[in-house]
């Protein structure tokens, strides 16, 4: 999340002098912000959403090694699509234009961007479908759907403004209307997963330890991790 944040700001403003470091759109563009940032979002919940289907519907067990397949299946993917990216010239991606004082990109580079993006989010729409009768005491699927809902609409929003609004960069409004979605999308998701636990965890800490127990227990998960778990 940290990292998409700063590709966004760091491909879209300049703050004092901020283009002093981030003048590199390629990396601030690409890497921090679609590779490392939307990309990794977007496959984050895809693995959410898998695992989510994998516990409470096939009744299977998560271990290290569907981690371990994730992790590979994410490097291999941005490796093949940013190396060979950032490896082409920057007028064909992405490039820092003095003018402007900001990132222009390129038509290519557009469209590639997008087209991964989207990839993977119609992969998240359609694991979140396969999902959508699976009810469990601790109501994740509503979590899901209202964070799929948020991120749909940045991504959505992104990519009619940089197809309609060709000079984007140029346009003060769009870029801070993009930044403005990506962060709402970002940073809400994290208020959406961790505002209930971390607020129990500091001040009901035993009543949400049991609480949270009793709805494991309800799921069955004590039985199929074979966990001995306090009532």
């Amino acid at each position: 999340m940290m990292l998409w944040c700063l590709g966004t700001i760091g491909t879209n403003f300049n703050i004092n002098g901020y283009f002093d470091f981030t003048s590199s759109c390629v990396l601030f563009a690409l890497w921090f912000r679609i590779l490392v940032g939307i990309f990794m979002y977007v496959f984050v919940h895809i693995f959410r959403l898998y695992v989510y289907i994998r516990i409470f519907k096939r009744g299977q067990q998560v271990t290290y090694v569907q981690y371990v397949v994730a992790g590979i299946v994410y490097a291999v993917i941005i490796a093949a699509y940013g190396i060979p990216v950032t490896l082409m010239r920057n007028k064909l991606t992405v490039m820092f234009v003095l003018e402007l004082r900001t990132c222009v990109y390129g038509r290519l580079f557009t469209e590639l961007s997008f087209g991964i993006v989207w990839a993977g989010w119609v992969a998240v729409l359609v694991v979140a479908y396969m999902a959508r009768n699976i009810n469990t005491s601790f109501k994740e699927y509503r979590e899901m759907l209202l964070i799929v809902l948020l991120a749909s609409v940045a991504i959505a929003y992104q990519t009619v403004v940089h197809h309609v609004v060709r000079e984007y960069t140029a346009h003060r409004w769009a870029r801070i209307t993009s930044t403005f979605f990506e962060y709402l999308a970002s940073q809400t998701s994290l208020v959406i997963l961790l505002r209930v636990p971390v607020y129990n965890c500091i001040f009901h800490r035993r009543e949400f330890r049991r609480k949270f127990f009793d709805k494991m227990k309800a799921d069955g998960m004590a039985a199929q991790y074979g966990m001995t778990l306090p009532s």
